[in-house]
């Protein structure tokens, strides 16, 4: 049975935001350009899933995750923390299956 990317969507942004530090949690997409020009227009999450993208795949489980951070935070912890939260987060419901996870973190001042 595969599972429900809508429910793991919503597992993986909660995981992302219980990161210290993260500020929100953006869907990737055009999102990320509009971020740049308007913070607050896209920082609002998707009312039937996370803003965690997770697509099942026949080989793997795929995930990309966009958040935002402040600015005195050092980036690669923080990519390395959601990661973490991420990826364990979805153990259970994933299993032994391959886990591709991407993490791009936005600074904010």
């Amino acid at each position: 049975m595969r599972p429900d990317t809508r429910a793991l969507s919503r597992m993986a942004t909660e995981a992302a935001l219980a990161v210290p530090g993260v500020r929100s949690v953006i869907p990737p997409g055009p999102s990320l350009a509009v971020l740049v020009r308007d913070v607050r227009s896209v920082l609002d999450l998707p009312r039937d899933g996370g803003a965690v993208l997770v697509e099942d795949r026949a080989d793997q489980v795929r995930v990309r995750a966009v958040v935002t951070v402040d600015a005195g935070r050092p980036a690669i912890a923080s990519v390395r923390a959601v990661r973490d939260a991420i990826v364990s987060s979805l153990a259970d419901e994933v299993g032994q299956r391959r886990t591709d996870v991407t993490v791009r973190v936005v600074e904010i001042t």
